[in-house]
């Protein structure tokens, strides 16, 4: 039998544009059962209440494109362009199993903390990454990273485990979501990218890559084979609505054309582009009606996974640019939840809090100097607040944080297990002597 529960909440905002105020959400199971007024309520559903205070209840953030075992390289990239190629191609070859479950913990924490439910994301030892989705409770879309040449780990293998993952997704947690995961156009030959094209297309799975995120990879993709890496891409029958591409912000004339004419979902990583000096051009996609979404990237670009703040830098940078493309705090909430999710699960669920709906949700305190005074409930979530507020986090019915604490996970174990996996690889790569040597001051 599956079990109700009842939460009841000052405001909750079912989606950007519908809330509702002194009201309760029903969870039956792992799915919402829908919002009643607290009167209409029976006395056997007032028995089984929660209050969770003075809160908004809203719809969790979902990260569209994130690496969450990266944390460590944090603070060490300062948006240089080099920082994929020489920090982060330089530690991985150090890598372990261990080490990537350890770190991505770590990084699903920091997620965690500041409202963010759902991760799409992107890496090497895949399972390591779903070993630490499970056991911290957050949903995961989750690709192995997949390269055939210069990288850190190439070749047949990989394209194995990135396989493995989808034939094996039957035996994880119905919060795991495997898809695939190819790293880039200039690390992937065309080849493999149309091998796992295929195979997304037979699983039923989304594509999610890098595309046209830096000089280099541009610079390739013009030299061998004489178009831009989006113009490459479309060639090789790579662009489609299943296609979720990072960056896109190295491009020539015609390139956001081409994508918003294929349905390709860019995202938009804004800390990581401002402070790389290269912006996705959101505006342009908005005016050819494209839709894009929001991701924290990692760091190397972007030193936290904290999706308020990516609401609003993403509101800043585009609005920023003037004319006719400007967004709302509306609308930007609405692409970091339901936008998002709509296109991770291929329109299977709509990131709202409607009725058969997946239970992800958070609850943000609003009983503080930042959330106050409260007009316009939407504007406060994405303009005002913070990780501080994040009161409740809960994914699939669960509750994971409760009372802005971790219910279930050991975060002080997770912390200091990080930092002494970091100081090994550290040691192990090479990169702790070039700290010490202040070459990344």
């Amino acid at each position: 039998m599956i079990k109700e529960k009842i939460y009841k909440a000052k405001f909750i905002v079912k989606d950007s544009k519908n809330i509702l105020k002194d009201s309760c959400l029903i969870i039956n199971g792992n799915i919402i059962g829908g919002t009643l007024d607290f009167d209409d309520l029976s006395e056997d559903q007032k028995k089984k209440l929660n209050d969770l205070g003075d809160v908004i209840v809203a719809p969790g953030l979902v990260n569209a494109h994130s690496h969450v075992a990266l944390n460590s390289v944090k603070g060490l990239g300062y948006g240089r362009a080099n920082a994929l190629y020489d920090i982060m191609w330089g530690i991985e070859p150090s890598l372990e199993f261990e080490d990537v479950y350890k770190l991505s913990q770590l990084g699903i924490l920091d997620a965690l903390k500041s409202g963010t439910t759902s991760i799409n994301d992107h890496y090497f030892f895949s399972e390591a990454v779903v070993t630490a989705c499970q056991d911290t409770g957050i949903r995961g879309f989750i690709g192995h990273t997949v390269m055939t040449e210069d990288g850190p780990w190439v070749g047949e293998k990989e394209i194995y485990h990135a396989k493995e993952l989808i034939n094996n997704r039957n035996s994880y947690s119905d919060i795991i979501h495997p898809i695939i995961a190819p790293h880039a156009t200039d690390t992937v030959d065309p080849k493999t990218l149309i091998e796992l094209k295929e195979f997304a297309d037979l699983n039923n799975v989304p594509i999610h890559i890098h595309l046209s995120q830096t000089q280099r990879e541009f610079d390739f993709t013009k030299k061998n084979f004489g178009r831009s890496p989006i113009k490459h891409a479309k060639k090789i029958g790579l662009l489609d609505e299943n296609l979720i591409a990072a960056h896109c912000n190295v491009i020539e004339e015609g390139d956001l054309e081409i994508l918003a004419e294929s349905n390709v979902y860019p995202i938009f990583c804004p800390t990581t582009h401002g402070v790389g000096g290269k912006l996705l051009d959101t505006n342009k996609l908005s005016s050819l009606n494209s839709q894009w979404g929001i991701g924290t990237d990692c760091p190397g670009g972007n030193d936290d996974f904290d999706m308020l703040e990516e609401m609003r830098m993403a509101l800043v940078l585009n609005n920023s640019a003037g004319g006719e493309t400007t967004v709302s705090p509306k609308e930007i909430f609405n692409t970091a939840t339901s936008e998002n999710i709509k296109r991770l699960t291929k329109n299977q669920y709509t990131g709202t809090l409607n009725k058969g709906e997946l239970a992800d949700f958070i609850a943000i305190d609003i009983n503080n100097e930042r959330m106050q005074p409260l007009f316009d409930v939407v504007n406060n979530l994405v303009m005002s607040a913070t990780s501080s507020q994040v009161r409740y986090v809960f994914i699939n019915g669960e509750e994971i944080i409760g009372n802005f604490n971790f219910s279930k996970i050991d975060s002080e174990k997770i912390l200091n297990e990080g930092i002494e996996i970091i100081d090994k690889l550290f040691n192990k790569s090479g990169f702790k002597q070039k700290i010490e040597d202040g070459e990344f001051l």
